[in-house]
Parts: structure tokens; C-alpha cells; sequence
């Protein structure tokens, strides 16, 4: 037995069965999507398509190079569409009423550092994983962490149904790093910077400012992520997140990438941006926001 990727198509409105719901209880509605990541075994060359009385699709893909064909329910699934899953991150479902469905994966853990939630609280597209795991590796290997002491970091919300930043799984909330939540780093660091303010020597100050962002790893995590970029811009979304960068957290005003607007004279139009823009402030003081 080995550990393989499972495909797993959620229907709209499953109910799943008692003994799904049982090993599978956290996870959200995933309507419209595919679970890419090893979620049980199946033994190695085998290719299983199973399909429960309540419409909850199942797709077990081994890595093997001829894997052997052997359907449970009534009607075989071509395995060329199987091979059509694993190719790309966006598919149709063929035949009438075709609909679009993504691949989803957990953030994992890598050499430096630990996913020190559940699986389900990251579920995102595979691109914004990969990006992820890229940041999370490059902070943890910058701050002397190893795989005997990683780096712990703490998601909240990847994909989430229903939801204008989540419903497509290219968004994902990071609520914890370092064994501290995003909202601790951020009290100390407002306290840091108070200290920092009140020294009379500027130079003194300067120094307490970058010894704080040395030491604060919350404000660490954030930074990284900002210096990396290519986070996505959304230019047809939601009007809250509309046109701009998508990674917000309580050091978006003072860092950006969307820094306070200076408008004289707004128009209506702008109005509304000023209040999209302190809703955005006001909703990411207490964890990180990214989306790709």
C-alpha cells in the first residue's frame, strides 16, 4: 500500500455518507472542485473511480506508469479524464450543463517549517500553495529555524464556500506564526513602536524600529510576502478587493500594498473606494490575507 493522490469531485448539495462524514466532518462544501492530495492509500498501479448512493464522486489516481482500470459503479469513467484532472488547475466537466471545476490541495509543510493546522483550513489552488510554501520556506530558513525546531504557522481559511475573497480557493488566511497569533505580533509591535517614539535620540529610535522588525515575526511574515509579490489583482471581482493587490493584514496601511488614498474633492465613486479600503483595515487586523 502507498500514499496517492486523491481526485475527489464534490457535488452541489451531497450529503455524504456516515462513514465519509466521519473522516472527512472538517471539511467545507466543495462544490466545483477537485481535491488533489493524498487523503488514504490504494494499492500501488491502481486506478479506483467509486461513486456513493448520494452523488459524492470519488477518484483515486496511484502513480504508476500503466495503472490497471477497475470501476465499482455501473458505468466505467474513461481514464482519459482522470489524466485531464491532473493537467489543469481549471476543467470542464463535459457534456450538457459543462461546468468549471478547480484543483484544490492543503498548504504543506516543508523543511523549515510546520502547517500546524488542520488540512481543510488550507485548501487552496495548487498555484497558491506552491507561492505559499515558497514564503513560508524562505522565512523559516532566514530565521535559523530547522527541521528539528520548524517554524509553526497557522491557517485559518482557505477555500470557503459562499464567500467573495474564498468561494474559488485562491485565497487563503494566515491567523498564527511562531506559536503567536498574527493579533498578538501586532499589539507588540504597536508597543515597540510607542517605546521607539517616545526615545528623544533619533538614532536610538531608528534602531529600536528595525531591532522590532528583526524580532517581530508576524510583522517578519508579512514583509516577506510583500517583498515577494505577484499576488493577485482582481479586476472584475468583488469591489471591495477590485484592482487591488490581495494581501492585506494589519501592516496594509503602513506597508501597503494599498496604502490610505489621499483624495481631495472625492467623487461618489471614490467615496465608496475610502470605505472599501477602511473596511479592508478594519477586517485583516487580526490575521493575513493572500490570494494568487
Amino acid at each position: 500500500m502507498r500514499r496517492v493522490p486523491d481526485l475527489r469531485q464534490i457535488e452541489p448539495r451531497a450529503a455524504r455518507p456516515a462513514a465519509e462524514a466521519g473522516a472527512h466532518a472538517m471539511l467545507p462544501s466543495l462544490a466545483g472542485h477537485v481535491l488533489q492530495e493524498a487523503m488514504g492509500t490504494a494499492p500501488a498501479g491502481a486506478l479506483v473511480w467509486s461513486r456513493a448512493a448520494v452523488r459524492v464522486t470519488f477518484i483515486r489516481l496511484a502513480l504508476a506508469s500503466r495503472p490497471i482500470v477497475r470501476p465499482t459503479h455501473a458505468a466505467a469513467r474513461p481514464a482519459a479524464l482522470v489524466a485531464g484532472l491532473v493537467r489543469s488547475a481549471a476543467l470542464k466537466i463535459g457534456g450538457p450543463g459543462a461546468r468549471t471545476v478547480r484543483l484544490l490541495r492543503p498548504v504543506r509543510s516543508g523543511h523549515a517549517y510546520r502547517i500546524a493546522s488542520l488540512p481543510a483550513r488550507g485548501l487552496v489552488t495548487p498555484e497558491l500553495a506552491e507561492a505559499l510554501e515558497m514564503v513560508f520556506e524562505h522565512l523559516a530558513r532566514e530565521r535559523g529555524f530547522r527541521p528539528e525546531e520548524p517554524l509553526a504557522i497557522r491557517l485559518s481559511r482557505g477555500f470557503a464556500a459562499g464567500s467573495y475573497g474564498h468561494s474559488e480557493g485562491r485565497a487563503a488566511d494566515i491567523d498564527a506564526v511562531g506559536g503567536k497569533s498574527i493579533l498578538e505580533w501586532k499589539r507588540e509591535w504597536d508597543q515597540a513602536v510607542a517605546r521607539a517614539e517616545a526615545v528623544a535620540d533619533p538614532q536610538q529610535q531608528a534602531s529600536d524600529i528595525v531591532n522590532e522588525k528583526d524580532r517581530n515575526l508576524g510583522y517578519r511574515l508579512y514583509s516577506t510576502l510583500l517583498e515577494h509579490g505577484g499576488w493577485r489583482v482582481d479586476l472584475a471581482g468583488w469591489r471591495v478587493y477590485r484592482g487591488v493587490t490581495q494581501l492585506f493584514g494589519p501592516w496594509t496601511a503602513t506597508d501597503g500594498p494599498w496604502k490610505p488614498m489621499d483624495l481631495k474633492n472625492p467623487t461618489h465613486y471614490q467615496r465608496l473606494r475610502l470605505g472599501d479600503q477602511q473596511w479592508v483595515y478594519a477586517a485583516h487586523g487580526d490575521h493575513i490575507h493572500v490570494a494568487k
